[in-house]
């Protein structure tokens, strides 16, 4: 299972819904992309099952709602990789995304690959790539890090590099129970 956290308001459900409402093309893109659908804040736990484009294949996603960040942590040793998302619009949020992101980063139990996803970068008030690196302290983090650490741009409004963060889910997803043609003899 991949785990989804971030802060109230980054764009977690979106994300979600964007994936898993895909068309997956032999290219492994997001296509087609319709209207906006409407979103509320999660609370509590959103499980969702991706279909990856290959034969009887799918993966599960576990968004947790930012209200949940005190208990985050127990969800971590359930998961094979996690999905941090901040919302790059909102500069008085990012501190407090940071302080998220460097405890999830820090802690013990969190020894899979970790996706920091920058969302709504279509936003005018997005902040520059630079401001981002500084505020978050972004190298330090990842010199730090035990875990193997990805970066990605996105506009789950857009669907803008929503397909990279697809790949890299596909790559770093492990199975946890057989596929069902593979439990055929």
């Amino acid at each position: 299972m991949v785990l989804l956290i971030g802060p109230t308001g980054s764009g977690k459900t979106l994300i979600l819904k964007r994936l898993q409402a895909h068309n997956f093309s032999g290219k492994g893109g997001i296509e087609n992309l319709d209207d906006v659908p409407s979103t509320i804040p999660t609370v509590g736990t959103n499980i969702v099952n991706i279909i990856t484009g290959r034969r009887n294949s799918e993966l599960t996603v576990r968004e947790l709602g930012g209200s949940m960040a005190p208990i985050w942590n127990k969800y971590y040793k359930d998961t094979s990789a996690i999905i941090f998302v901040i919302d790059v619009s909102n500069r008085f949020q990012i501190a407090s995304a940071c302080i998220q992101l460097l405890t999830m980063m820090s802690s013990s139990e969190v020894n899979v690959p970790v996706a920091i996803v920058f969302n709504k970068i279509d936003m005018m008030t997005v902040m520059s790539s630079s401001e981002i690196e500084t505020v978050l302290r972004l190298d330090e983090v990842v010199e730090s890090a035990t875990q193997k650490v990805s970066i990605f741009s996105v506009s789950a409004k857009t669907g803008k590099n929503l397909n990279n963060l697809l790949k890299w889910i596909v790559e770093n997803y492990q199975i946890e129970r057989p596929n069902v043609e593979s439990m055929e003899t």
